[in-house]
């Protein structure tokens, strides 16, 4: 009986194996970009700075708003509006500077807008009280 164990291949039987993992690890990849299984997408995170006005938008969404502080509060404001008939919806989210999350409501179908106001304290660095985040999922 001829038992073999993994790895008693020869040099060429390894590099062949290996390249077919690579090309099967690659069509997977491709496989599930291309499924759609990317359930979401961020756009342009936007290092929120005290008293600041954005306008953001992505393939099929887009957003307004504003960052304003007021002692150790930080205040945002603002809306976001579904603009595609692609089956996502579009929603806001802000990540402060220790930690803590706000979403806004998910504006869909497309047109759908919704308004957002998060009100955070102890922020830190006035240059990056938070970061907003416009996103489609």
């Amino acid at each position: 009986m001829n038992i073999r164990h993994r790895g008693s291949g020869t040099a060429d039987e390894r590099e062949l194996m290996q390249k077919i993992r690579t090309i099967l690890l690659a069509a997977m990849s491709v496989a599930l970009l291309s499924s759609g299984l990317v359930l979401s997408s961020a756009g342009t995170a936007d290092a929120a700075a005290c008293n600041t006005v954005r306008h953001v938008e992505t393939s099929g969404a887009e957003a307004d708003w504003n960052v304003s502080c007021s002692g150790n509060w930080v205040h945002v404001f603002g809306n976001v509006t579904d603009t595609a008939a692609d089956g996502e919806c579009a929603r806001v989210y802000a990540i402060w500077n220790d930690g803590g999350v706000d979403y806004s409501a998910k504006a869909c179908p497309k047109g759908q807008t919704k308004e957002f106001d998060f009100s955070w304290h102890n922020y830190t660095n006035a240059s990056n009280a938070a970061s907003v985040y416009l996103q489609e999922l």
